[in-house]
């Protein structure tokens, strides 16, 4: 056993009493392990990565030089001082009409109803509306699409607060086309929780018998529409890791509506204690299933982003949401689609990996940030000037790092001076790749942790860019905490909402205990003709 040289105290729960006690992280062989320490219960520990030397490599790529730089005091329902997000989830039900055995985000498994009334959520989109920049929304569950009142919700946040929210969905409920062309007529992106095209996956780890059909019928609807946005979200386990390859292939058919991958490990112990035939995987699992599936295929850390301050003050690149993550969380890579299929990144570069590329530009950015301000082009044309320089620097980078002959089958230097200027005009990137090269369109995936409270450490949350939104029973003032740290406090917190807006209910009630949810959610879809 290996301990990680640690900088400053981290901290961690107990797995037994949940507790907040001091942490540490142990390797032992291939694993790296959350040990934490209890006065009462003794040691505990989780299994936090199947890959000892990929875990510790992405700390050195992004300058974590030992077990923590940041830490806080895990005390998150009484914490304000959390930065603020750029990505927030609202949990809005947690009515579900599938309950999977490997959630913990429904009836059955916290004990309780959750469903506030319309007046709730108002309250915390007024918060979210002066925030500069206003941050993604994702409307969470439970199923989302449980709430009859889901598309004026949606509504109430585009219309009276200007904000755009996404749904995160099982899909069932877009099996009927009426509805699909409902939320999708709001203007929403969906989030879709898609296990791919084979049925193991499903029988088990869903437990839910239609699930892969009904889910194949509200994805075809969904690609019906124009306007229909999805990101498809995966759990990776045994039970599919085969799939993978099949997975990609499906989502390069149905590239006009599905944007994005996000992969998703699986934690065998969400559940209630129900026996599952699966293993729990951990990031660097996932990033290893998804390297050994297709060959090629590579990843970074989404913490490096942070690193490209100058690239985001000189040009208009939009909101990097997972900037500035831990090295341990998210992370990032894409697949382009030369019309045919998708192929890694890598296809596309001299030599050089993804990863190697996004630690250059790094460099880059750095030494722009050095010397634009006192460049001459800068003094004189002031922002233009300084995306002259900035890009003609770029351009010289990514033309010794790209194959030019792969993406630009001639011409590259004028066609890449395109793209960049054309970016610079605010055109989208998708626009220009498809008029100057043979990339016809690009899979951004991502690997995204939803961690159970065993895993939760301090030095992760610290600068965590994602965060839940909610009311804050005590005070009824807005509140954030980050998401990893949400399944700790979330049953306190929603379970005493849901009993101040008097919508809290009984296990017994009808569609609120283990079996009933599922039943009556059922029996709403069998009336809307799914079944």
């Amino acid at each position: 056993m290996r301990i990680i040289q640690e900088d400053i105290e981290n901290r961690g729960v107990c797995s037994k009493c949940d507790r907040i006690v001091v942490a540490r992280h142990v390797v032992r062989g291939e694993n790296v392990f959350l040990q934490k320490e209890c006065p009462d219960c003794g040691l505990t520990e989780a299994l936090i990565s199947s890959d000892a030397e990929r875990y510790e490599a992405k700390r050195k790529l992004t300058g974590y030089a030992g077990e923590a730089q940041h830490t806080c005091s895990l005390d998150c329902t009484h914490c304000s001082s959390h930065k603020q997000p750029t990505l927030v989830f609202i949990d809005v039900t947690n009515r579900c009409n599938m309950n999977c055995p490997i959630c913990l985000a429904n009836i059955p498994a916290m004990g309780f109803r959750f469903d506030p009334p319309l007046e709730y959520f108002e309250r915390i989109f007024a918060r979210l509306a002066p925030m500069e920049p206003r941050p993604k929304i994702e409307l969470f569950g439970g199923e989302p699409t449980m709430r009859k009142d889901l598309v004026q919700m949606i509504e109430l946040a585009r219309d009276k607060y200007g904000l755009t929210a996404r749904v995160v969905t099982n899909g069932l409920r877009l099996a009927d086309e009426k509805y699909c062309a409902e939320l999708i007529g709001t203007g929403t992106e969906l989030m879709f929780s898609f296990d791919g095209r084979h049925p193991q996956s499903y029988a088990e780890t869903r437990k839910h018998p239609r699930a892969l059909e009904l889910k194949m019928k509200g994805l075809e609807n969904v690609a019906r529409h124009p306007q229909g946005k999805v990101t498809v979200m995966c759990c990776v386990s045994d039970a599919n890791e085969k799939h993978m390859t099949d997975l990609i292939e499906y989502c390069h058919e149905k590239r006009h509506c599905i944007r994005a991958l996000d992969l998703i490990p699986l934690s065998a112990e969400w559940g209630s204690g129900q026996q599952l035939n699966v293993k729990s995987t951990t990031n660097e699992g996932v990033e290893n299933i998804m390297r050994r599936e297709i060959p090629g295929l590579d990843f970074f850390p989404a913490g490096l982003l942070y690193k490209f301050h100058t690239l985001r003050a000189t040009f208009d690149v939009g909101r990097m949401t997972f900037g500035g993550a831990h090295p341990n969380c998210e992370l990032v890579s894409m697949m382009i689609s030369d019309g045919e299929k998708y192929h890694p990144v890598t296809r596309y570069l001299n030599g050089v990996s993804l990863e190697d590329l996004a630690l250059e530009v790094a460099a880059l950015d750095e030494r722009m940030g050095k010397e634009l301000p006192g460049h001459v082009a800068s003094r004189l044309f002031g922002r233009l000037g300084r995306q002259y320089v900035y890009g003609r620097a770029l351009l010289r980078l990514l033309l010794r790092r790209v194959d030019a002959r792969e993406v630009f089958g001639g011409g590259a230097y004028l066609k890449l001076l395109r793209v960049i200027f054309g970016l610079v005009r605010g055109r989208k990137m998708k626009d220009l790749l498809r008029a100057h090269t043979r990339c016809q369109g690009i899979l951004r995936m991502i690997v995204l942790p939803f961690e159970e409270k065993q895993c939760i450490e301090a030095a992760r949350l610290a600068d965590c860019p994602a965060a839940f939104a909610f009311e804050n029973p005590q005070t009824r003032q807005v509140s954030f905490m980050p998401v990893c740290a949400w399944p700790v406090f979330k049953n306190e917190v929603l379970r005493q909402t849901a009993k101040n807006y008097g919508t809290d209910s009984s296990a017994g009630e009808e569609g609120a205990g283990p079996a009933g949810c599922r039943d009556q959610c059922e029996m709403e879809m069998e009336k809307e003709q799914v079944g």
